[in-house]
């Protein structure tokens, strides 16, 4: 058998393989933490999503002419105009001539 194995480990490195340890324990705490924090955030996202889009359903059933919806998020910014089907502008029909 080997020697080094069967003496008593020293001050030195029971603190070495405590602190070994406290890191693997604390990385894999930080994993976990970081893991959660982003499936949360995921979760967030998708309920946002959708009620955003369901209520731009019920913005485009409800009987307007033209609705014009702007967002800015982190995504950018995206600017749409719904309605005003088949009714030319003053502007348009003029150029047209």
């Amino acid at each position: 058998m080997n020697e080094a194995l069967a003496e008593p480990l020293t001050g030195f490195q029971v603190m070495a393989v405590a602190v070994t340890v406290a890191g693997v324990v604390a990385g894999l705490v930080r994993a976990c933490v970081a893991y959660r924090a982003r499936t949360q955030q995921e979760r967030e996202l998708t309920t946002r999503t959708t009620v955003r889009v369901t209520w731009l359903v019920r913005l485009a059933e409800a009987d307007h002419e033209v609705v014009r919806i702007v967002e800015r998020d982190r995504d950018g910014h995206r600017e749409v105009e719904l309605g005003g089907r088949g009714v030319p502008s003053s502007g348009a029909a003029g150029e047209a001539a």
